[in-house]
């Protein structure tokens, strides 16, 4: 099963701070727009919608903004986003990386808290001439109960959302991924020591090849990297164990290789995954997720996100069919848009 928030009505706003009590319905409000968060502003957050991740990418934009939400009679941090302007007057949460919106330890705010926290960004944007906003939410997996709520804020508010992302994920239990897999599939991973293949996690010096691997396998299939090398390691020297490579052997020649991103403590995210030429045949990326939903039981991770198989909500039949295969289910990524103007 999911994991769920314990149940309690207090919860550590940093874990320097003294435990503070959840917000109700009618908390008094202020949201604030910074430019150089600090880490102990949202200290739980996922990697999306950390404060360094921000601090990461808002150079690339014209502007870029982290949101705090605060509790304005104690000055107490209640959720945060960021946003960058993506375009003169446009701006987006979720500009950079797979999602963003609203991050909250509290999860799920009150709704109607929710609701007046979404309206007041609106006015701080609006303040700073951003007349068109896009959010995009984690996909519903991730956040049960707070999905569905921010949903109906958000449309109730006038936002209106484009055709869903298909986005994949399976939750780690003990039994192996072989076990939900197609018996084609569950066979490549049964047979691959008689074909002299195994899959590990990668030494630092075998970074550089995984990723080669990576374009190779995007290259055939016409697709573009979408961060670099440098990127990556950069990534992962600014938010230490947020990257994670596996790879996947014959011999002593690596076949595939996939680069994973650590979400948060309890979601791991399967960024690239690919194989090198002349390979196909025998599968090796199969091999690979299954070794890697069992690194993610062996390290305590209990969702394993596969990515979306579709391209601005249009599917793609033939990823999806390969995430069904190795046992993944599906659930919506929402992309939501609204025009600011008065």
């Amino acid at each position: 099963d999911a994991p769920r928030m314990p149940e309690h009505d207090t919860i550590a706003s940093s874990p320097l701070a003294p435990a503070i009590r959840r917000p109700s319905a009618d908390t008094s409000l202020d949201v604030a727009l910074l430019q150089d968060p600090g880490d102990r502003l949202a200290p739980a957050a996922d990697i999306c919608r950390s404060p360094a991740f921000f601090r990461l990418h808002a150079a690339s934009f014209n502007r870029a903004w982290y949101a705090t939400a605060l509790d304005a009679s104690n000055g107490a941090v209640l959720a945060t986003a960021w946003f960058a302007e993506t375009a003169p007057g446009e701006a987006r949460s979720g500009a950079h990386g797979p999602y963003g919106a609203y991050y909250t330890p509290f999860s799920p705010l009150p709704l109607p808290l929710a609701t007046r926290l979404i309206a007041a960004t609106e006015a701080e944007l609006r303040a700073r001439d951003i007349r068109h906003l896009q959010v995009t939410l984690p996909p519903a997996a991730h956040e049960e109960a707070a999905h569905a709520e921010w949903m109906n804020a958000y449309l109730r508010l006038g936002y209106r959302p484009s055709a869903p992302d298909l986005n994949y994920h399976v939750w780690v239990s003990d039994e192996p991924l072989a076990s939900r897999m197609t018996g084609a599939n569950r066979s490549i991973v049964k047979g691959a020591d008689r074909l002299g293949m195994f899959a590990r996690a990668l030494r630092p010096n075998e970074r550089a090849d995984a990723y080669s691997v990576n374009v190779q396998n995007r290259t055939r299939l016409g697709r573009p990297m979408t961060m670099t090398l440098e990127a990556l390691l950069e990534l992962s020297t600014v938010i230490p164990g947020s990257v994670h490579w596996f790879g996947v052997f014959r011999g002593e020649e690596m076949i595939a290789a996939s680069v994973c991103i650590r979400l948060s403590a309890e979601a791991l995210y399967i960024f690239y995954l690919g194989e090198v030429d002349g390979v196909e045949r025998l599968s090796p990326v199969t091999l690979l997720v299954a070794h890697i939903h069992d690194w993610c039981r062996d390290h305590g991770i209990a969702l394993l996100d596969f990515g979306i198989a579709s391209q601005s909500g249009v599917p793609n039949e033939r990823k999806m069919s390969f995430k069904r295969s190795l046992g993944f289910d599906v659930s919506p990524k929402y992309t939501l848009a609204k025009g600011l103007d008065a």
